[in-house]
């Protein structure tokens, strides 16, 4: 098969388009023909050597989606043929991937694969933190630090659908911008304000800070 292999640590000149072993399947996996592979922060830091791992693999690629090629054979509930996207530990910038079968989700008929394969990392990390963690309501306000990210454009996007009211910051106007088109109510500019001085009198019922902490609940409360 093609795959795109890090020749050693460094930019993107580190990457190569070249033959590779098809990889093989244990019994509870699925071998995915890849359409599309999302490149995010992740495997940014392992192309410069980053990101810390106990193993080095030169094919990157954290997020596919693509259509079964072959099924494990306990591998339940997948066949020949079906259109699925998934996270996986590395091995996406290639024309085949291997999947945990438990990992795989289908991909919903209006969704093209580009658009399936942006999902598993920020979007499911941002329902995560919004609903499991969060336990964001309708009708709350959630403040959203670095809201021009991955994981925070889609916070908003899912907050928003939620029924909540969405503050965010970023550190320029057109990220601000970018922000406000996505659904952001309220845009903050942290080079410039405090965010605290601008939420306090409405308050925030759950923050999402993915850089500095774990997620704080009820933190900013109205008086």
């Amino acid at each position: 098969m093609k795959a795109i292999t890090l020749q050693g640590f460094g930019g993107t000149e580190k990457l190569k388009l070249e033959e590779a072993d098809k990889p093989n399947i244990k019994p509870d996996e699925i071998l995915v023909a890849v359409k599309a592979s999302a490149i995010n922060r992740a495997d940014i830091e392992k192309r410069k050597g980053n990101y810390p791992s106990s193993d080095f693999d030169p094919i990157l690629g954290l997020e596919i989606a693509g259509i079964v090629e072959e099924a494990g054979a306990e591998a339940y509930g997948w066949e020949k043929g079906d259109r699925i996207f998934g996270l996986i530990p590395s091995g996406g910038y290639a024309e085949y991937a291997v999947l945990n079968s438990k990992l795989a989700m289908p991909i919903p008929e209006h969704l093209s694969y580009e658009e399936a394969a942006a999902v598993p990392e920020v979007f499911l990390t941002a329902y995560q933190t919004l609903h499991w963690l969060g336990e964001l309501k309708q009708g709350e306000t959630v403040l959203i630090h670095a809201g021009a990210s991955g994981v925070g454009t889609a916070a908003i996007q899912i907050a928003k659908q939620a029924g909540a009211t969405v503050a965010v910051t970023a550190g320029s106007q057109e990220k601000l911008d970018f922000c406000k088109d996505l659904g952001a109510d309220i845009t903050i500019n942290y080079k410039e304000e405090d965010f605290a001085e601008r939420l306090a009198d409405t308050g925030a019922d759950v923050i999402l800070d993915f850089i500095g902490a774990t997620i704080k609940k009820k933190i900013l409360l109205k008086d």
